[in-house]
Parts: C-alpha cells; structure tokens; sequence
C-alpha cells in the first residue's frame, strides 16, 4: 500500500450526528493523498457504529475505539499517530468543517516548517465569522502561547511533521485542568529549540464551535452544519464564505489599527506633556542655579567684605602698636640722655650688685 502524505486525526466522544459533515469535508479535499484515523474517546455506540460504517465505504478511514480516557483521551491519539504512515498530520474536529484546500495549503506550509497553522476562522450562530489573527513565526507570539492561558488557533487549522512529533520527550498526553488540551501540545513542540515555526494567512476551515451553541439542540447544530456542507461545495458561496473570513480579519486589523493610533496619540500627547515638564524642569534648575550663584556670591562678598575689615582693624592696630613702641624708644632714649639718668647711675650699679648676690 503506497503511502499517504497526510495522517488526519478525527478525535471523537460524543454522539454521531455531527460526524458525517466532518468525515465528507475530508474526503472532499483537493489533496487526497491521507489516511484518516477516527479516535473514539469513551464514544457511545451509535458513534462508533458510524463511524465504521464510514469506514466500511471508504478505505481511507480506519476507526479506533477506545474506553474514556482521561481528560479528552489526549493518550488515544498518541496510541494512534504511533500507527500513522504519512509524513505530515492534520486534526479535524467532528464537528468542523475544513475547505476543499485545506490539506493542500497546510502541505504547502508545512514544506517550510515543522509545526504551523492556517487561520481560525469562528462561524458563529448569528452567521458572522471571527478571525484568530497571529503568526507562530513571531517569536513573541509563541512566548505569549508558552507563559500564559493564551492561544489563538486549535487542532483543526494546525498541522505538524510527523518526525518533528516523534522528536518530542511527550506526545499528546491529558493537560493539567487548568490548561486546554490544545494549548498543552503546542507548547511541546514551541519549547523544542530545533524546530521551526510558521502561519499561513489562509482560511481553509470554518469552526462550529460547541461552546458558542450549548443552548442548541444536536439536531438543530446537525442541520446547521448540513447546510454549511452544502455551501461549500458550491464554488460561490465558498468564496463568499472566504470573503466574509478576509472582511472579518480586515475589521480586526482595522481595529487593532485604530487601537495602535489611539495608542501613538497618547503616547504623543505623553511626549508633549513630557517636553513641556522637561522644559519647566529646566528652566526652574536655572533659575535656581542662578539664585544659587546670586547666593553664593553675596556670601563670598559678604565673607570678603568681612576679611577686609578685620585685616583693616588689624593693619590699624598694627600702626598703633609700632607707633607706641617707637615713641618708647624715644622717651626711653631722651631718658638716658637727660641729667637725672647720668646722677642716678651709682645707684644703678650697687642695685646690680645686689641682685647678682642673691640666691
């Protein structure tokens, strides 16, 4: 048996109404080199009686049916892929529905990458579409995915090597309950330093959610999806689907436009204000340097001021002194010469004689 260019994983558990569309909108695929492997996790009979009988008519399907595993049965596909013969793996949800390219441009990006994504593209009740718009080739994004509850496709648009899956410590295995399954397993392959990483802006998938249709009753989401595959086989109202996808991830670029100019305004109006401080800043310093300077220079001429007057009292004091020493000089040396001074001098000289026979 020649071997297939995409293993396509079908996780199922819950009852089978939804599962036709699902499987037709496989087989319907312009690529039609796959296998497709149905995983029933713990599925009620009627689904896994379906999902033979799908089997049966075509031999591309093979079913697996397991007991409920834990969490999702994220352990059934793992079991599963050990079986895969094909290079690359897709996943599909039983209750999404993939365009008729969508094998074709998923094998396209992954030529370049070893995990990737196409674009998530939300069908939702009320028939607006919503977009999940990121790109795994930004290094950014896959930190965001790895550090926080934050991921912005799921299983049906992604896509990985089957080698680069083999690589991995741990497979598809049951996440903590506080993370989504999906989340969990990519960041498997994000934290693999050796492998690469990559989006492609197409929308080859519409997404039914179940979360979004709790309130609907199975048969009426059964007819909603009919219709969809109806729709989808018509080239028209394919297109139109397309279209309304790209006008959907035009409104969110728009939008985060929008955001990023509110964002560039007020981060011009911060810079203005900014300026404007800076430049009071400024000028208050200057102000103030100058008060300093006026203040540093009365108190230096204050200081100089003082120094010269005490330096003038002391020149003063100074004439003072010398004036009085040389009028000592002078009487002591009119002394000597007088009359007086020359009569007294015997005395003078027994008073010297006396004080030098004292002890």
């Amino acid at each position: 048996m020649a071997r297939p260019f995409f293993t396509v994983l079908l996780p199922i558990h819950r009852s089978p109404e939804l599962l036709p569309f699902a499987v037709e909108s496989v087989l319907t695929q312009s690529n039609a080199d796959f296998e497709l492997f149905i995983v029933c996790d713990g599925a009620p009979d009627a689904t896994v009686a379906c999902a033979k009988e799908l089997a049966e008519r075509h031999r591309q399907i093979r079913v697996f049916a397991f007991e409920k595993g834990e969490r999702h049965g994220e352990v059934h596909r793992d079991v599963a892929l050990r079986e895969a013969r094909a290079p690359l793996v897709a996943q599909i949800g039983d209750d999404d529905l993939w365009f008729p390219d969508h094998l074709a441009v998923l094998g396209s990006l992954l030529e370049t990458v070893d995990f990737g994504n196409l674009l998530q593209a939300e069908l939702l009740p009320d028939g607006s579409i919503a977009v999940h718009i990121d790109d795994l080739a930004d290094k950014a994004t896959r930190q965001r995915m790895c550090s926080g509850p934050w991921n912005f496709f799921g299983p049906s648009v992604a896509g990985y090597r089957l080698s680069a899956y083999r690589s991995l410590p741990i497979g598809w295995s049951p996440a903590p309950p506080d993370l989504w399954t999906d989340l969990h397993m990519w960041r498997k392959f994000l934290q693999h330093e050796s492998l690469t990483f990559g989006t492609s802006f197409s929308v080859q998938c519409l997404k039914l959610s179940a979360h979004h249709r709790q309130s609907i009753e199975t048969a009426d989401r059964a007819k909603e999806n009919a219709a969809v595959t109806r729709a989808l086989t018509v080239p028209n109202q394919l297109l139109i689907y397309q279209e309304r996808a790209m006008r959907a991830v035009w409104q969110q670029l728009k939008e985060q436009y929008r955001e990023a100019d509110t964002e560039r305004n007020e981060l011009r109006q911060a810079k203005v204000a900014a300026a404007f401080h800076l430049k009071v800043t400024e000028e208050w310093l200057q102000e103030e340097n100058r008060r300093l300077e006026q203040q540093h220079l009365e108190q230096t001429s204050a200081l100089v001021a003082g120094f010269d007057a005490e330096r003038q009292k002391l020149a003063h004091d100074v004439d003072r002194l010398d004036r009085l020493r040389l009028d000592a000089i002078s009487r002591l040396t009119e002394l000597k010469s007088s009359r007086s001074w020359a009569i007294t001098a015997p005395l003078r000289w027994i008073e010297r004689k006396f004080e030098r026979r004292e002890p």
